[in-house]
């Protein structure tokens, strides 16, 4: 019996199967690998794990289950491992978003013990932040070690699972926002004569340090903005801007739209 599962190797996957090794949570021969990409293979192959050549291999033989392939392979994915037993008391965690436990209570019908992740792609250089979900069967002993991974690799919170949709533009899409911000700054920096690639590494480097003023500061993101905002300075009129154009209204229209089509396309 492995102590970890993991079917699906990609970014995510591979991130969570590094913190799961790293954090100390299990070692790497206490872990058994899915994908259908050779060169996958060979990493998790390198790295100490078991290397199983199909999913259903994976399902009845690991106690925390890592679903991390993507939501439109989800239901192909179900129906093959619909043919396994699990083992006694096994726990699924999921990634995917959109797909909620009781879609896939609906295939694997002896499951009964889930644990439902929003996470982000920083998690692959441990700055990530994920939500977390479980249901009444998992403990909270049992639930607490797996938040434990996630928290290796950057910041945690728990919440119920009918609010995983709306999480998806806090932390799942949100990293894309953020690369849309830099982007548009440094392309306007450049437009007024700055080096691009050094416009886009200090603001980049500014939006690390303003994050931190708000985890570390203790102050709300308005009182920080008016700590910027000069009256008759430079920013209060990038701000004047911002409000003509109701950023805010827009953000929260952007918001809205991601959680809504989280339900469209969600199972």
């Amino acid at each position: 019996m492995y102590r970890l599962g993991v079917i699906g190797a990609g970014n995510m996957g591979m991130a969570i199967l590094n913190g799961a090794i790293s954090s100390g949570a299990v070692k790497a021969h206490e872990t058994a690998v899915f994908d259908l990409d050779a060169e996958k293979k060979m990493i998790c192959k390198g790295k100490g794990c078991a290397v199983l050549e199909d999913e259903g291999e994976v399902y009845k033989d690991s106690a925390v289950l890592l679903f991390a392939v993507k939501p439109q392979n989800f239901e192909t994915l179900l129906n093959k491992l619909s043919g396994f037993k699990p083992p006694e008391g096994q726990i699924i965690v999921t990634i995917a978003a959109g797909v909620s436990t009781g879609y896939i209570k609906s295939f694997l019908k002896q499951s009964k013990r889930f644990i439902r992740v929003m996470p982000n792609t920083p998690l692959l250089i441990g700055k990530g932040a994920s939500f977390l979900s479980k249901s009444e069967e998992v403990t909270d002993a049992e639930f607490e070690k797996i938040r434990a991974i996630f928290g290796a690799m950057g910041e945690t919170a728990v919440i119920p699972e009918d609010k995983m949709n709306e999480v998806i533009p806090v932390n799942g899409s949100s990293p894309a926002f953020v690369y849309y911000f830099i982007d548009a700054v440094a392309k306007s920096a450049e437009k007024m004569g700055v080096d691009y690639d050094t416009a886009l590494r200090l603001a980049a480097a500014t939006f690390i340090g303003s994050a931190e003023m708000i985890l570390k500061s203790g102050k709300t993101p308005e009182e920080l903005i008016k700590m910027v905002c000069s009256p008759g300075g430079t920013t209060i009129e990038a701000i004047k801007v911002f409000d003509a154009r109701s950023l805010y209204d827009i953000i929260d229209e952007a918001c809205v739209k991601c959680a809504k089509r989280a339900y469209e396309i969600g199972k």
